[in-house]
């Protein structure tokens, strides 16, 4: 299925739902300027990152889990992209999935907008439960689960361990919710909202990302 079909059948399915919006124009014409956004971001240093030997189920990937309380949900009653993003803060250091969830509790959402946080050595931690709509893609929530590297991505790479995790886990989202990892289904956050999100200097290599998770596939 080709990009122009993947967004058309998409709209149709949301459209089909009550609580589902019509996927938004600018997701497609984002995508459009993918290319483009890349070409302008210059890699500092060669950096080839960690390939998958093998498909690790979801169920299989030891995700830690903390005890977050969130305010009022929606159900997400469809699943068909993962959003990369990085934390982003000023300086390129860890950071715990309290301290976010309660920094978009003070944004006045329901709690952490991530359903996952993925930490520099490599450690998965759950964010929003996976079953509810997120709070990380403005207008591209209802249809997408969000992958949270901690990290400032602008300023260095993400560690070898990080990046291993990321690609085992959004390789276990594809096959979980039964779609095939491509550039129409793994995105990063600066390919659908105006953000420099998941960093300057990690976003060329998401092509790269893309074709790791493919090839377990």
């Amino acid at each position: 299925m080709n990009r122009r079909e993947f967004l058309t059948t998409t709209a149709k399915i949301l459209a089909a739902t009550a609580t589902f919006g019509i996927f938004p124009d600018f997701a497609e014409a984002a995508r459009k300027d993918k290319n483009k956004n890349s070409k302008e971001v210059t890699k500092v240093q060669k950096y080839e990152l960690p390939q998958l030997e093998s498909l690790i189920k979801f169920e299989d990937l030891g995700i830690g889990k903390v005890n977050l309380e969130f305010k009022e949900m929606d159900v997400r009653e469809h699943t068909g992209a993962v959003v990369i993003h990085h934390a982003g803060l000023r300086r390129d250091v860890d950071i715990d999935v309290a301290a976010i969830h309660d920094m978009h509790l003070g944004n006045g959402w329901s709690g952490l907008g991530y359903h996952f946080i993925i930490h520099k050595n490599g450690f998965i931690e759950q964010g929003r439960p996976l079953e509810y709509v997120g709070a990380h893609a403005y207008a591209n929530n209802l249809y997408t689960v969000g992958i949270c590297l901690t990290g400032n991505y602008s300023l260095n790479l993400p560690p070898r361990e990080q990046i291993l995790a990321a690609e085992q886990l959004t390789a276990a989202l594809c096959q979980k919710y039964n779609f095939e990892p491509s550039d129409t289904t793994i995105f990063g956050h600066r390919e659908l909202c105006a953000t420099d999100c998941p960093g300057n200097k990690f976003f060329p290599y998401l092509p790269e990302f893309i074709k790791n998770v493919a090839q377990v596939f």
